[in-house]
């Protein structure tokens, strides 16, 4: 077993567990075929795969034997690290230049070396707009960085020229060399104009024969990076600042991630924090069910998966250390597999939930406390005409969604994750306490901004207890035994009987099923809710029918007891029971 699926790019000799190798195989087939010079942007949001993609082209197109290209690896984000913006692209620059030159020892190195370090001087004290204009570089970087000083005309061409130099004179030493592929990386790490600095700056000085640029960049950043140099985004701007982009960039791919193929990894990393079984994940209905959450609600962004894999292999490892049975069930681990999808996708509902965890009576009072905007009667008419917002508290989950852009724009996958939840939960009278101790455990890897003191509503019972001489550690096995116990002292006991005896609620069929009434849902439904798979062994036989006992025993929901707390008072005050808490 492993505790975390860890969040490192891709390596050449790891699966592909997202099923990308048809566009990693095409671009690798595309770059030793183009023209060049090119440039190719990996486009997408962070943690969408950019790394790994191109960890898979270099070793394809460098490392492998007889490979056709040398390889320039730049991490932009490490060389803007205790760097201001003037040295952090003077940085690049130097290590881009200096890999190349690792290719020519010798004493031509040494004399471009020179001749370039004269260069970018002289560049920073005219204030050459490309390199040095726009960013201030100063001469007391460049001496740093280059060591020496030197005289002479300075000039964007003479640059190019030293470079492309080097870069011929490299490949005139390897004739199975064919180019080159520089591979800058996370641009999108970085401050956004400094980003499209680099970016103007790569284009206007290795604009050269046998390079192939390969940039993982995010389209938002260079947005975000001309801002200042175009204003806000508009309808009326925005050619302008994709005209900026397509200057640069001759091939945007954007990363497939509504094409990854969720489904192996879910299983393959479900596996290895054995958060589910091997015999379970080979269920074709449960391994579709969660893609099919996962998909929806937290995407397929391969960041955003390894923290849900992360979060669910510590709410597994509390369970286990507190010796909780409960989320064994198959159904219980699918509602901590939602619910930490709720609170990775959408956090503000989340937070609600965690609030008001009986989502189900969510009414015009919590839409006052949370200052909902209230609906036009048109909104009202339409959202009435729709299934998944014509109750009471769909209505207000809309109406949540409108408070931020993001949920908006999702108000439906938010609203089916809920009603998925009522599904997996099947009594919709034991929403508020299930999900409340369930949340429990997923909240303590909630990222909450602006956090005030925690308002304690409700505690996991951690506590053991002792009936009859003997200590139990599981509530579920206690609530057994008093069942037997019971009907040891009642024989005739009937199921209404023990129902009216152990009435902690108003119904009580939930905890105390028929084991007729279990295998009518278990052959129509394939699972019942905190039953888990059970057998006619597992039943305990009364006057009338057999019955089977619910794993779900929660001791308080939201600060108050719950049906744990409520039998116990109940079979202490009608039979004298006598239960003791031990620790």
């Amino acid at each position: 077993m492993k505790s975390s699926v860890i969040d490192v790019p891709r390596q050449y000799s790891q699966n592909d567990l997202f099923g990308i190798q048809v566009y990693q195989d095409a671009l690798i087939k595309f770059i030793k075929l183009t023209d060049t010079p090119i440039t190719i942007a990996l486009q997408g949001e962070w943690g969408s795969g950019k790394t790994s993609l191109m960890n898979m082209l270099r070793y394809n197109l460098c490392d492998k034997d007889d490979a056709l290209f040398y390889p320039v690896w730049i991490n932009t984000w490490q060389y803007s690290l205790m760097n201001t913006p003037n040295q952090a692209i003077i940085a690049i620059l130097e290590g881009i230049i200096g890999q190349i030159g690792e290719l020519n020892p010798g004493h031509k190195w040494e004399e471009s070396k020179k001749k370039i370090g004269g260069l970018f001087k002289k560049m920073a004290s005219v204030g050459t707009k490309i390199a040095a204009g726009t960013v201030g570089i100063d001469g007391g970087v460049v001496d740093e960085v280059f060591g020496f000083d030197t005289s002479g005309e300075s000039s964007i061409l003479a640059l190019k020229k030293e470079i492309k130099k080097l870069i011929e004179e490299a490949l005139s030493l390897n004739n199975s060399k064919v180019g080159f592929t520089f591979y800058i990386d996370d641009l999108d790490r970085i401050d956004p104009p400094v980003a499209v600095e680099i970016l103007e700056l790569l284009k206007n000085i290795f604009d050269i024969e046998n390079c192939v640029f390969i940039l993982a960049i995010d389209y938002d950043v260079i947005i975000k990076g001309l801002k200042p140099k175009f204003g806000e985004l508009t309808d009326r701007n925005e050619r302008e600042f994709r005209s900026f982009f397509d200057k640069i960039i001759q091939l945007p791919f954007s990363m497939p991630i509504a094409s990854y193929n969720v489904d192996t990894f879910l299983v393959d990393a479900l596996n290895t924090i054995e958060f589910f079984t091997p015999e379970e994940l080979k269920d074709i209905e449960l391994a579709e069910n969660l893609s099919e959450i996962a998909r929806l609600y937290v995407g397929s962004n391969p960041r955003s998966l390894k923290r849900l894999m992360n979060t669910l292999s510590l709410i597994s490892i509390i369970n286990d250390v507190q010796g909780h049975t409960s989320s064994t069930s198959i159904n219980s681990k699918l509602l901590n597999f939602s619910l930490v999808c709720m609170q990775i996708a959408y956090p503000y509902i989340y937070n609600q939930l965690s609030e008001e965890p009986d989502f189900k009576k969510w009414n015009e009072k919590i839409a006052s406390k949370l200052k909902l905007r209230n609906l036009t009667e048109e909104e009202k008419e339409s959202l009435d005409a729709i299934d998944e917002f014509d109750e009471e508290w769909e209505k207000i989950t809309f109406r949540m969604c409108q408070k931020e852009t993001y949920l908006s724009n999702r108000v439906f996958s938010v609203s089916s994750l809920l009603n998925k939840i009522a599904e997996l939960i099947g009594d919709d009278k034991e929403i508020g306490n299930v999900i409340s101790t369930t949340i429990e455990l997923s909240a303590v890897t909630n990222l909450k901004a602006f956090d005030g003191p925690v308002k304690k509503k409700f505690n996991r019972d951690t506590s053991d207890y002792r009936f009859n001489g003997k200590v139990y550690t599981k509530k579920v096995q206690l609530v057994r035994d008093l069942v037997l116990y019971h009907l040891s002292l009642h024989p005739d006991l009937t199921v209404e009987q023990l129902r009216s005896d152990f009435n902690a609620m108003k119904n009580m069929d939930a905890h105390f099923m028929k084991y007729d009434d279990y295998k009518a849902l278990l052959d129509r439904d394939g699972k019942v809710p905190f039953y888990g798979k059970k057998d006619e062994s597992d039943a305990i036989q009364l006057k009338d029918a057999k019955i089977l006992i619910s794993s779900n025993w929660p001791t308080t929901s939201q600060g108050k007891p719950a049906v744990f707390a409520k039998l116990l008072d109940v079979v202490k005050s009608k039979f004298n029971y006598d239960i003791e808490t031990v620790s």
